[in-house]
């Protein structure tokens, strides 16, 4: 691990313990526990040049789209019309035709309250929008 990821992952840890975020971190996915007890949000932890990322899958687009591109077409405005209302968290369909959720802050003002705010946001937003989508909690 990089040793800014590493400093990432302590953060996390400490803020787990310390109850702050419930879940539970292994290697760079951290399973956050939301509110409601029996829906949870895995989220993968990352850095790219001098950021970090964390990002989260909502959903495959094929389980929630249907098929055709009026069907694919309108899963993306629903995704544009979802990013406008929420600035935080980035909704995006990526190159494994998946919905995914991503959060993107400056590694050199990150701290705690940051980064449990950044965990809490997407988890608590892709899993609205993966109920929205389709009621499960396959992710």
């Amino acid at each position: 691990m990089k040793k800014r990821i590493k400093s990432l992952v302590q953060e996390i840890d400490a803020l787990i313990e310390a109850e702050i975020i419930h879940g539970t971190r292994n290697g760079k996915d951290v399973l956050i526990r939301l509110d409601r007890a029996d829906r949870t949000q895995k989220i993968r932890i990352s850095q790219k040049n001098d950021t970090y990322q964390f990002s989260s899958v909502v959903a495959q687009v094929r389980d929630v789209a249907g098929q055709g591109a009026e069907s694919r077409n309108t899963l993306l405005f629903r995704i544009l019309c979802r990013n406008a209302l929420k600035p935080i968290v980035f909704l995006y369909i990526d190159g494994r035709d998946r919905v995914v959720g991503m959060v993107t802050c400056p590694i050199s003002s990150t701290h705690a309250k940051e980064i449990e705010l950044y965990l809490t946001t997407l988890a608590r937003d892709c899993d609205r929008f993966e109920y929205v989508l389709g009621g499960n909690d396959k992710f």
